[in-house]
């Protein structure tokens, strides 16, 4: 490319990118140079009549590259098209500029603002999907990857080798809803059929588990209804909001993310958001080198937060004299801090940003400084019966019927809801979502005093408490009886608390009255108490120290 041609081309591309606030004169055609008004005379009129032989600036092009994973369409995008600008002088074509807020403007390489402007957006997950084509718009993993990079010096920066362990107690892990999982109780399956059962044993066990089926979720990442009489606040003592900006994220993971973030918007999890606080997210390469895991940096938040004072139990405290029973059940809630809603203040604070938007959480995220303390006083509550919701479990159980019921309803006429034909267009930087103009009816019971049953602190007045004389350790819980009939009359009881309190079991990681049984880290029998083995290799195969470090 010559020089000429070099600086034309930046010229045209520094001028379609101007602002609209900075005003672009109209020239216009004729002799003398007369103002002929906004007519068919000016310039912006003229391209249209230039002969074929003319090389436009401009030009659009399919692009596949944008396409968001899983999805089909054309993608267009506009191009800037090489040409000769002596050859253009020659067969009579003027070089032009762009006429401000003129119809020429359509015709320019002007970068993406808005990725929603004029399409009528009907669901958080399209305007996610918007936003992901316009920032994969510019590249593509692959147009990356297979760039030449001539002789220019290049160097890499190689990050420093930090795992997950780093920061297990200050990360929020984003759940990977995009693997496929089954919906249906297998009942044939090892948790629950053994040999060390008969078969009226085995008859009686799984009538038990079809008694409590709606409290049973099959897979252990599905979404679990919101558990009754507990919320998730977050007291920051008054700390001014704490905004972060987005940490950059690879072109290669950006369809990673856009699936994580889509599952999360589908399933209600998050929700678009403009709150003043904003935490990033973290991109942690797995084990394999190959596959990653995002996570949401809250360590600057969980520093300005008020410590929730609840004892937490200890592992040997939970494993003292358990080893006396003979028949032994494992549980394992599902999904465990997802079943508690955030509150109004809670689900600002939990804001975190990412090159594909700004999104709040709606139910409690693993990483929040409290989160462990608050979900252990739940189970707490359930196991042994301390408080319930003002005016009793069943009082409230109807409000939240009716609360997602209505709430059901209203989502159902958004989706049926068509666009006028005299809908305004929205201003080309407007956000990129419509914030609902009302509250759901279950955010408004959450925010109420009646969500959380420990300020109003009234006494339990259930006939199931309590049903162990045991704690978990905080989603796992671990129980046994001296024979059969009494340790499926103890799960049976626990069930129906279960049921009472709305908290989900995860059927394919639970264990129902087995001989042996894997809890915290050891297996359990009635033979004693040992290690597992992966965690007894961790140790016996430690490597001999190759230097004084």
């Amino acid at each position: 490319m010559g020089h000429d041609e070099l600086d034309q081309d930046l010229v045209v591309h520094g001028t379609a990118h101007r602002p609209p606030s900075v005003d672009t004169e109209l020239r216009p055609v004729g002799d003398g140079g007369q103002d002929s008004g906004p007519s068919e005379d000016y310039v912006t009129e003229e391209i249209a009549e230039r002969p074929e032989s003319c090389n436009p600036v401009i030009g659009v092009r399919i692009d596949d590259s944008a396409r968001p994973p899983g999805e089909s369409g054309e993608i267009l995008t506009l191009v800037t098209m090489g040409g000769d600008s002596r050859g253009d002088q020659a067969s009579g074509c003027e070089a032009t500029e762009p006429r401000g807020d003129s119809e020429a403007e359509v015709t320019t390489d002007r970068a993406p603002t808005d990725p929603t402007d004029g399409r009528h957006v009907k669901s958080d997950a399209e305007r996610l999907e918007a936003v992901f084509v316009s920032v994969m718009a510019g590249g593509s993993p692959e147009s990356v990857a297979d760039a030449d990079w001539g002789t220019n010096d290049t160097a890499e920066h190689l990050p420093n080798e930090i795992e997950l362990p780093h920061y297990a107690h200050e990360v929020a892990f984003l759940p990977d809803l995009t693997e496929p999982s089954s919906k249906t109780l297998d009942y044939s399956g090892p948790n629950v059929q053994n040999t060390d059962l008969q078969t009226d044993q085995q008859a009686k066990l799984v009538a038990v588990l079809l008694q409590h089926e709606e409290i049973m979720i099959a897979s252990g990442n599905s979404l679990p209804p919101p558990a009754y009489g507990v919320v998730c606040d977050i007291d920051v003592q008054g700390h001014p909001p704490i905004k972060q900006k987005a940490r950059r994220t690879p072109l290669r993971f950006l369809g990673k993310l856009y699936e994580l973030l889509k599952g999360l918007l589908t399933a209600r999890l998050v929700s678009f958001s403009d709150s003043p606080w904003a935490s990033p997210i973290v991109i942690v390469l797995k084990k394999n080198g190959i596959d990653v895991r995002l996570c949401i940096d809250y360590k600057r938040v969980n520093a300005i937060t008020a410590i929730m004072e609840y004892a937490m139990p200890l592992v040997d405290d939970l494993l003292t004299e358990i080893e006396a029973y003979l028949w032994f059940c494992s549980l394992d809630a599902a999904s465990g801090f997802w079943a508690v809603m955030m509150t109004r203040r809670a689900r600002k604070i939990s804001a975190f940003v990412c090159a594909l938007g700004h999104f709040e959480w709606l139910r409690m995220p693993f990483g929040l400084k409290n989160s462990p303390m608050i979900y252990q006083r739940m189970i707490d509550n359930a196991l042994w019966g301390f408080v319930q919701p003002k005016g009793g479990w069943a009082s409230f159980s109807e409000k939240m019927r009716m609360a997602e019921t209505t709430d059901a309803k209203d989502r159902a006429g958004v989706t049926e809801a068509s666009v006028g034909p005299n809908e305004t267009p929205r201003a080309k930087f407007d956000a990129d979502r419509a914030l609902p103009t009302t509250e759901s009816a279950v955010a408004t019971l959450v925010n109420s005093p009646l969500a959380d049953m420990y300020s109003s602190g009234e006494p339990d007045e259930s006939s199931l408490v309590p049903v162990l004389d045991r704690r978990s350790f905080v989603d796992d819980i671990c129980f046994g009886s001296e024979t059969f009939d009494a340790c499926l009359a103890t799960l049976d009881r626990l069930f129906s608390r279960y049921r009472e309190c709305r908290i989900s079991v995860s059927f394919s990681k639970s264990l129902f009255v087995q001989r042996k049984i894997g809890f915290l880290s050891h297996d359990v029998s009635a033979a004693g108490i040992a290690p597992t083995a992966k965690k007894a290799a961790a140790v016996t195969e430690l490597p001999f120290p190759s230097s004084k470090r």
